[in-house]
């Protein structure tokens, strides 16, 4: 009994397996092909990238303090701290009992100023003064120098002027030896005022500004770097590589630029400008990119902040809608279709296709182009346009 079932299944097993040629092949054939769709979507479609930056002032500016003549440079006060709002003829650190006080100006001290000294530096510290562009170091000026440092709290310095000849007296007196008398000198006097040490101010090139950085503390040695200030309008700063740079260099005038993140979201920057970036150990040569933000207000701005530049070279208009390139079909005249699917079949329509992005494409087209949509992209085992 068992012999037998055994040969049963045996038979049953070979008669399975066996096929004839046209089985074979059929089984072997691909199946038939399949048309492949995608859903016609709404616009816009942008052509953008984005850059990551951190927000700045457009003018930084350290502060360093001043070597002594004699004894050491040490920090004795530091009025101020991060965030504080510096303003012209305001005093920012103590240096060894003397103040550093902030000056408006474009240049650096280069020489202590008296009394009677003209040139361009005089003129910048009038200026910064209030008063008018004279150059030349008189009363007046050593007067203003006067109530600043008063304002500061610490004493004027003074210049020591020369006694001037008094004039001889019209008919001379006589003397006992027959010579007329000599003309007298008066004393020297010491003008309040009529000094100003350069190792005692500053000049910085955009005031108000607001102190980003204390880099120093009361005892530290007071001749080096005390803190950094930041003036000026608001920037976004941004590292970019030579493809980045190009890709700026080349934008359309139409191009729209604008930035997210922080209190600044939204608002549309324009490209200030391009340099290279300090020198590295990397191969490739970068670059920093600023962006300058017109904001109305500066409430919530903060230095450091990151934030992200969107960059859009073009955006297409409100009435395109937005296929995938593999629905594009180009007839040999240069007319480019679509073929929409549909439950009662296929529909081949004309587009106008705007611009293609990252594999997608704007394009106008009749009214029955519309998003939601399905579109032929090609066939599954069949091939494409």
């Amino acid at each position: 009994m068992v012999a037998v079932v055994a040969a049963t299944l045996s038979i049953w097993a070979v008669a399975s397996s066996a096929r004839t040629p046209a089985q074979r092949a059929a089984e072997a054939a691909p199946p038939p092909p399949s048309e492949l769709t995608a859903v016609v979507e709404e616009g816009p479609l942008s052509d953008a990238f984005a850059l990551d930056g951190k927000l700045s002032r457009r003018s930084r500016s350290s502060i360093h303090g001043p070597t002594v003549s004699a004894g050491r440079s040490i920090v004795t006060d530091l009025p101020v701290k991060r965030g504080s709002r510096v303003k012209n003829r305001q005093l920012v650190a103590v240096v060894s009992g003397r103040p550093l006080i902030a000056l408006e100006g474009r240049f650096a001290s280069y020489r202590d100023l008296r009394l009677g000294d003209e040139g361009p530096d005089v003129r910048q510290l009038r200026l910064a003064l209030g008063l008018s562009s004279d150059d030349v170091y008189d009363r007046a000026t050593a007067a203003s120098v006067a109530r600043l440092y008063e304002k500061v709290g610490y004493p004027a310095p003074a210049e020591t002027t020369a006694g001037a000849a008094e004039p001889a007296p019209s008919v001379p007196a006589p003397t006992p030896s027959g010579s007329a008398t000599p003309a007298r000198t008066k004393p020297a006097t010491a003008v309040r005022g009529g000094l100003v040490p350069m190792n005692e101010v500053v000049f910085l090139p955009a005031l108000p500004a607001t102190v980003v950085e204390v880099t120093a503390a009361i005892g530290d040695k007071g001749d080096q770097p005390l803190l950094t200030v930041a003036a000026g309008g608001w920037q976004v700063a941004a590292t970019v590589g030579e493809d980045q740079r190009a890709e700026l260099r080349d934008l359309p005038p139409d191009a729209s630029m604008t930035v997210s993140g922080g209190p600044a979201e939204g608002k549309k920057v324009t490209l200030s400008g391009i340099k290279a970036a300090k020198s590295t150990e990397q191969e490739e040569t970068s670059y920093v990119a600023t962006f300058a933000i017109d904001v109305g207000s500066e409430e919530g701005l903060t230095e450091g902040t990151p934030m992200t530049v969107r960059v859009v070279r073009q955006e297409s208009p409100a009435e395109a809608v937005v296929v995938p390139v593999s629905a594009l079909w180009t007839k040999p005249g240069g007319q480019t279709e679509v073929r929409i699917r549909s439950a009662d079949g296929v529909a081949t329509v004309p587009v106008t296709v705007l611009f293609a992005v990252d594999g997608r494409a704007a394009v106008t087209g009749p009214a029955e182009m519309t998003a939601g949509v399905r579109v032929a992209v090609g066939s599954r085992n069949g091939g494409s346009n």
